[in-house]
């Protein structure tokens, strides 16, 4: 790893993370400030009018009463798994694809620094990115929860719930990484970056239907279920599955790279 090229990375792009961490913080302090434990048994009701397929579809065909679970509902559901693979998307192009596409990687190369350590530098801080950006949003989580409802959040369930998050968004993020890596065009970087994650997240809403499980279980999202987790299931395979996916891209992308010829 090269801590120049991760600091020159991070000055490039500290505004993108900026902007994501606000997106999220507001929505997680919107959430908090819409909790009403009276309220939520009327949601709930509603919610149980709608067909069970769009229920599970929309991760909605658990919902929760207590605080914690309120999150995994209707933040963790979706919004905490599409906002972030939306940032996925554009970082991994940005770090390696669009710097090959615009020529500006020729620098990179021309330095003392060898292909595959600039390539793993921009996988590693894709990853921390990452750490960070869901640290943040455990910190502001914890504390809005803490302030407006004490004592009604399960710190430990959140914070199970906030690694899985992480990790299966690091998944996305690998992902989007090694197509940036397999493409010299920004345009194909993008198109599979952003269209394989779409697919699988797709493929886990049309899971939910009767008879189409199949299609759930082949996707990274599958495994995610954010109400299960903060009800104290076990994710620990769960986690080493994800950990195992991000190690295997980053590496394979990392390979590809290496050998490939550059139109610089």
């Amino acid at each position: 790893m090269s801590w120049p090229l991760f600091v020159h990375t991070f000055k490039k792009n500290w505004l993108l993370l900026l902007i994501f961490v606000a997106v999220l913080t507001m929505y997680m302090t919107v959430m908090l400030s819409m909790y009403d434990p009276e309220g939520i048994a009327g949601l709930r009701a509603v919610v149980e009018a709608f067909p069970a397929e769009l229920r599970a579809a929309m991760g909605f065909d658990a919902l929760a009463t207590d605080l914690t679970g309120y999150l995994a509902s209707w933040l963790y559901g979706m919004l905490m798994v599409g906002f972030p693979m939306v940032y996925s998307i554009i970082l991994g192009n940005r770090l390696i694809a669009l710097m090959v596409d615009n020529g500006s990687f020729a620098y990179l190369l021309s330095t003392p620094t060898p292909r595959v350590t600039i390539v793993i530098t921009q996988g590693i801080y894709a990853l921390a990115s990452h750490l960070l950006l869901f640290s943040l949003v455990f910190v502001i989580g914890v504390t809005a929860a803490g302030a407006m409802f004490p004592g009604q959040l399960d710190i430990l369930a959140f914070f199970r719930l906030n690694v899985t998050t992480m990790l299966v968004n690091m998944v996305v993020m690998m992902i989007s990484f090694f197509f940036s890596c397999l493409f010299n065009e920004t345009r194909l970087s993008l198109g599979f970056g952003s269209g394989v994650p779409i697919m699988f997240l797709l493929m886990n809403m049309l899971g939910g239907g009767t008879g189409l499980e199949i299609l759930s279980n082949a996707s990274i999202f599958g495994f995610y279920d954010p109400v299960r987790l903060v009800g104290g299931e076990s994710v620990g395979g769960v986690n080493l599955i994800y950990i195992g996916i991000i190690m295997a891209l980053l590496a394979s992308g990392t390979l590809i790279f290496n050998k490939k010829r550059l139109p610089l």
